[in-house]
């Protein structure tokens, strides 16, 4: 019966050291995956920065470009397209407020009921528009005619 008790001690105590190397092995894996996220994490987060300054350095052109300071021609035509493409988005964004028969904010862009005289988000003064009724037929958008390149 000793004998018997010694083997189950034994293979306790193998078992014991198995778990424990296991769970060093875990450990460590673990703890490389988490660095390994965090690692991932910091390069997007240095590149998410990178983008930001990109994307000011292109707005303060742009601005530039607005004040009549010259600009590189390239640019120029880059600047033009923009300029396109934000009357574009004014249409737009007026046809969008037709059809939900409301008044865009123009400090914030953010519909509001034809009834409000101040913006829900920012509580600047509307400009009260053409009220649209329910039988006048709304013109189409010729969405297709946008094109970003």
């Amino acid at each position: 019966m000793d004998e018997f008790i010694d083997k189950i001690k034994d293979g306790a105590s193998k078992t014991k050291d198995a778990a424990g190397r296991i769970a060093k092995q875990v450990a460590k894996h673990t703890s490389n995956a988490i660095t390994s996220t965090k690692l991932t994490y910091a390069i997007n987060e240095a590149n998410n920065k990178i983008k930001d300054i990109y994307s000011q350095i292109g707005k303060t052109m742009y601005e530039d470009y607005l004040d009549g300071t010259t600009v590189n021609e390239q640019f120029a035509d880059m600047f033009e397209k923009i300029d396109a493409l934000m009357h574009d988005i004014e249409a737009l964004q007026a046809k969008k407020a037709e059809l939900k028969k409301a008044t865009r904010c123009q400090q914030c862009d953010t519909l509001n009921p034809n009834d409000s005289d101040y913006c829900s988000k920012c509580g600047a003064k509307l400009e009260k528009q053409d009220d649209f009724s329910d039988d006048e037929p709304v013109e189409e958008v010729e969405i297709d005619e946008i094109v970003i390149e």
